[in-house]
């Protein structure tokens, strides 16, 4: 059974379980008010009755009453009866007096009823009681009349119940089919709204359905600002960090095919074709071996570098000085080739950032700047803000980058030109690497062509708190 379907059952069943409490509850409260009515009817018919058999006065004549059996008659005839009500006038523990044609309750017509009401007539006081007896359920008075100290005489007058009840249960007939139809309209409704409710997880569960390993790019359109909105938002954060993450692999598996191929190849061809009795070759191919493991140890440690771009933990930032930082890579970058370095320019500011990443991105930046450079040429470091911006530049002078090559080169395994007219057999993971590390600061690399000729990389670098600068 689907969500819905059971949200709707529980619906309906609380819905049932509400209406019918209601209903019971009301029923027997007005069960209980008509019980209550007809008991003070009762009473208050037995107190007319003794203010007339105190006068001892007949209404109609203004004459004293003759005889019990006079008084009886008189109060029977000032009697208005309902279609529940019934009377009767006992003298000499006889009836002597019923109610008058189109009463539909007769009394003296049920034994059980007279059987029970003489066993009153002698008592001394007014006897309210209730009896049931076949289809009639009776609320019944017991009037003695003591005439001369002679009893055996009473008013009796007594109400049905059960003919009270059948307004009262034709009313509450009525509310069990109001409640229907309501419940009815209610479920009807709850289906369509739950449906709309619940069509997010619908489309989740298709957007599911069709995520395999050949595409995950689907994704969960939001609408709406509710919980299940929020859901299918996380929903389709959750798919963007799987979606990374087997990118990720791929890109993996593609480094280490690709990378370790070559020195793999390379020493495979020279062990192959070594006579290990020529001691020279020995000696030649034993270097070219330990070069290409030292080369294939560096592409070793890029690929888990750019393997562990994607933790939580590879910035960990902290407030540093970007002058000084300038500097220390000043430092370092002397001691790559020989060629004249200069700081262009010192940015007097501290930001949050990972220094030891951004250092290790700007000296890439500086080692590419020195392999795509004649010798001897004169390169430079800089760093300056920029509106809310850092930036962090090396600027070489050498055959410069198209345009069209710019963003080709940012990728993994990818030379561009310059690298092809040097002759340079880079690894391709150089750049790469500076990207991860700056995009993981929330920046970005930006490549210009320098004024005098040659190329600009910066590493551009948001400043968080402009309360930062210093200067």
């Amino acid at each position: 059974m689907s969500v819905r379907s059971r949200l709707l059952i529980t619906m309906l069943v609380l819905m049932a379980a509400a209406l019918l409490a209601a209903g019971a509850t009301g029923y027997l409260l007005e069960r209980i008010a008509l019980e209550r009515a007809a008991s003070a009817q009762l009473d208050r018919e037995a107190g007319e009755f003794a203010s007339l058999a105190a006068n001892a006065v007949d209404p109609a004549t203004g004459r004293p009453f003759e005889s019990t059996s006079a008084l009886l008659e008189a109060a029977i005839q000032q009697r208005v009866l309902g279609q529940a009500d019934g009377v009767l006038g006992i003298v000499a523990n006889k009836i002597e007096w019923t109610a008058y044609t189109g009463v539909e309750l007769r009394l003296e017509d049920d034994p059980a009823l007279v059987a029970e009401v003489t066993k009153h007539i002698s008592a001394q006081v007014t006897t309210q009681g209730r009896l049931r007896s076949g289809d009639h359920d009776y609320l019944y008075l017991v009037m003695p009349v003591r005439a001369g100290g002679v009893g055996g005489s009473a008013l009796v007058r007594a109400t049905d119940l059960n003919v009270a009840y059948r307004a009262l249960d034709a009313t509450y007939a009525w509310y069990a089919v109001a409640a229907a139809i309501v419940a009815l309209f209610a479920g009807l409704t709850a289906w369509a709204v739950m449906g709309r409710l619940l069509a997010p997880i619908v489309r989740l569960r298709e957007a599911a359905d069709s995520i395999g390993e050949d595409d995950l790019t689907t994704r969960i359109p939001v609408r709406g600002h509710d919980d299940l909105s929020a859901l299918t938002a996380t929903i389709n954060r959750m798919l963007d960090r799987i979606e990374s993450l087997v990118q990720g692999q791929r890109q993996l598996a593609d480094d280490v095919g690709h990378e370790l191929r070559t020195p793999l190849t390379i020493l495979r061809g020279h062990l192959e074709l070594l006579d290990p009795t020529d001691v020279d070759q020995v000696k030649a191919t034993r270097s070219l071996a330990l070069e290409e493991i030292d080369r294939m140890n560096r592409l070793t440690d890029d690929l888990i570098l750019l393997a562990s771009s994607e933790r939580a933990d590879f910035v960990v930032a902290a407030p540093i000085s970007v002058a000084d930082l300038t500097d220390e890579t000043f430092e370092l970058v002397g001691k790559l080739g020989h060629r004249r370095w200069d700081v262009d320019a010192l940015a007097e500011v501290k930001v949050q950032l990972d220094a030891q990443r951004i250092k290790q991105a700007w000296i890439q930046l500086a080692d590419n700047a020195v392999k795509y450079s004649p010798a001897d040429s004169s390169l430079a470091i800089g760093s300056e803000v920029r509106g809310s911006e850092v930036w962090l530049w090396v600027r070489d002078n050498g055959p410069g980058i198209a345009t069209a090559e710019r963003s080709r080169i940012l990728e993994r395994n990818a030379r561009g030109h310059l690298a092809i007219a040097s002759g340079s057999q880079g690894r391709g993971l150089g750049l790469a690497i500076v990207t991860k590390i700056v995009t993981a600061h929330g920046g970005r690399l930006d490549i210009a062509s320098a004024p005098e000729g040659g190329s600009i990389f910066s590493l551009v670098l948001p400043i968080t708190d402009s309360k930062d600068q210093v200067g």
